[in-house]
């Protein structure tokens, strides 16, 4: 397992960007599926024996 720490800080400026890239195809991100949160573990698991393709988003209910 490995954790690692992340700080960030909003800058509108910079996500307003991103939000455009994104909207006009300059930005693209794959997302390789959509799980319910309960899967988060299996999720996890996935992740660390290399079977996730791409980006996976957890959804809550």
């Amino acid at each position: 397992m490995r954790a690692a720490s992340l700080f960030v800080r909003g800058d509108a400026a910079q996500l307003t960007e991103l939000v455009a890239r994104v909207d006009d195809g300059r930005l693209r991100i794959h997302i390789a599926a959509r799980r319910p949160l309960v899967e988060s573990s299996a999720v996890h698991e996935d992740a660390g024996t290399g079977r996730l393709p791409g980006k996976t988003v957890l959804i809550a209910p």
